[in-house]
């Protein structure tokens, strides 16, 4: 089958479920064009990195081509506002539209599954002579908003709950929280982690070397959602400890200049996914340092499951999601609870505690959330084609 997948990141950011999934449905046979994040001039003001690689991305023609299934296509760039006007957004989602119909037709994409992200898609539904539509809901866009931006997004994606064929989320929070906005039942499908190659390799990525043990690490997109409070409880607790920063910051929604002014906080900025499991080998704890909000109460990280495949000790926060893996990792919210949870962690971790981390880890892959997606996609096309019979 066709894919055409309208996604809220590029492909070679911070991997998450998007690429994960997508990715996997391309070595299975299916074509997949992958719609990279819509931007604004808004977003390109306040982020000189995110312009920077819209820019580069804008000069190279067409689609590009990332294995032998699978194709990105940069949009050009969107009108603003598209969370403060649903006419705005329409008109943004037209033009759009009529990109996407010229780069389909070149490919010779034809009624495809249209399978969305972003919230604000409801425009696009019935555009492409799709044969069903897929929401793929990742967290609660809405969180932490407030005012009119807030009730433009709340509607916004009111209509594609009720618009789509099927539904995913990645919480049982989101599904209860969305159920009764939808004509079909909601599916739960957690996050999980590619376990095979977090798994692949022991070594220990050079960048890590030179920093004195323990190492305390979080990894991922560095934003509104963490607490650097917390960060800097720990970095002053035990100077002696490292903490490693591994990652993208977002400009403008969180500040850590603090937290990166300490002598024992070691940022390694951004590195690209396939490097990951010998940066998160070369730590002896692993760590989600949340604060806790709308936000963050409805998402299922993925470096929770990351962090599983991997082996080490992880410590959070008391997420909804989090609290599921209780057993394999130690939960604390009060700043002087947590750097007491982490070293509890590194007094009795063994080499047999990270075997059974690892040996759990293999019922949390993204191999098995896909198989359960596909699934349901199959169950839904059938119903639809029995209803057309």
């Amino acid at each position: 089958m066709d894919i055409l997948c309208i996604s809220t990141t590029d492909w070679d950011e911070i991997w998450g479920s998007r690429q994960q999934v997508l990715s996997r449905l391309a070595k299975a046979g299916h074509r997949v064009l992958f719609v990279e994040r819509q931007v604004g001039p808004e977003h390109l003001l306040r982020d000189a990195g995110l312009r920077a690689r819209k820019t580069a991305r804008w000069r190279l023609p067409g689609r590009h081509r990332i294995d032998e299934n699978l194709w990105t296509w940069q949009p050009p760039l969107m009108l603003p506002g598209r969370y403060y006007s649903k006419v705005l957004n329409a008109v943004g989602q037209l033009l759009l539209r009529s990109r996407l119909k010229t780069v389909l037709a070149e490919a010779g994409f034809g009624n495809p599954i249209l399978w969305l992200y972003p919230p604000h898609s409801a425009p696009l539904i019935g555009k492409f002579n799709e044969i069903m539509v897929v929401y793929h809901c990742i967290e609660r866009f809405a969180g932490g908003q407030t005012g009119w931006k807030r009730r433009i997004m709340l509607l916004q994606e009111t209509d594609l709950l009720r618009k789509a064929d099927l539904v995913f989320c990645h919480s049982e929070g989101l599904q209860q929280l969305y159920q009764a906005q939808c004509r079909t039942e909601i599916r739960f499908i957690p996050s999980a982690a590619d376990v095979s190659f977090f798994q692949s390799t022991e070594e220990v990525h050079p960048a890590v070397h030179h920093i004195p043990r323990p190492r305390i690490a979080v990894a991922g997109t560095f934003d509104n959602r963490i607490d650097t409070a917390l960060l800097m409880a720990l970095s002053s607790a035990h100077p002696e400890w490292s903490l490693v920063l591994i990652g993208q910051i977002r400009p403008g929604r969180v500040n850590l200049k603090s937290v990166l002014s300490a002598p024992n906080v070691h940022y390694l900025g951004f590195y690209p996914h396939e490097e990951l499991p010998t940066l998160l080998n070369g730590m002896d704890a692993l760590i989600i340092p949340y604060v806790r909000n709308e936000l963050t109460e409805y998402i299922n990280p993925v470096k929770l499951y990351e962090y599983l495949a991997v082996g080490k000790p992880i410590i959070s926060v008391s997420l909804p999601e989090v609290k599921r893996l209780k057993p394999w990792v130690a939960i604390a919210d009060e700043h002087g609870l947590f750097v007491r949870a982490v070293e509890e962690s590194l007094a009795h971790d063994s080499v047999d505690c990270q075997k059974e981390r690892r040996r759990i880890a293999h019922a949390h892959s993204w191999d098995l959330r896909v198989q359960e997606i596909w699934q349901f996609i199959q169950d839904v096309l059938k119903e639809k084609q029995h209803g057309a019979n």
